[in-house]
């Protein structure tokens, strides 16, 4: 009887443990750091986190109501409020291009144009994602 508790709740224990790995932003899914260890000052993160929330609801109210696409300028804009509240003055906006799946993809440059991530803005939604980070 003992050694059927301690395994249902050894069991249970390690499912709630491995399952915390799949919540977005403790295994780095939401950000380009890679995980917990990476992630820096949390409240910075979380701050960022919720900002961007913000955009994309400012985007789904203004474009998806009439049923039109992101332009390419809507991206950029984007990409900026992005840039914005990373607050590295070092970084800024480099070539855009639109994907084959008209996706926007916009490259993230340090000022002597030196590439530091390239970021894929839905044409549908306005999300953000690394294209390094699949």
């Amino acid at each position: 009887m003992k050694n059927t508790r301690f395994i249902t709740v050894f069991a249970v224990g390690s499912i709630i443990i491995g399952g915390l790995w799949f919540v977005p932003g403790l295994a780095g899914a939401h950000t380009s750091r890679g995980g917990m260890m990476g992630m820096g000052m949390m409240g910075q993160e979380e701050d960022m986190f919720e900002e961007c929330e913000e955009m994309m609801e400012w985007v789904a109210e203004h474009k998806q109501q009439a049923g039109e696409a992101l332009t390419q300028e809507d991206a950029v804009s984007i990409v900026e409020n992005y840039l914005q509240e990373t607050r590295n003055p070092n970084l800024t906006i480099g070539e855009i291009e639109t994907g084959e799946d008209g996706d926007y993809l916009v490259e993230i440059v340090t000022k002597d144009g030196s590439l530091v991530d390239k970021l894929e803005v839905d044409r549908l939604m306005g999300w953000i994602h690394s294209i390094y980070a699949e």
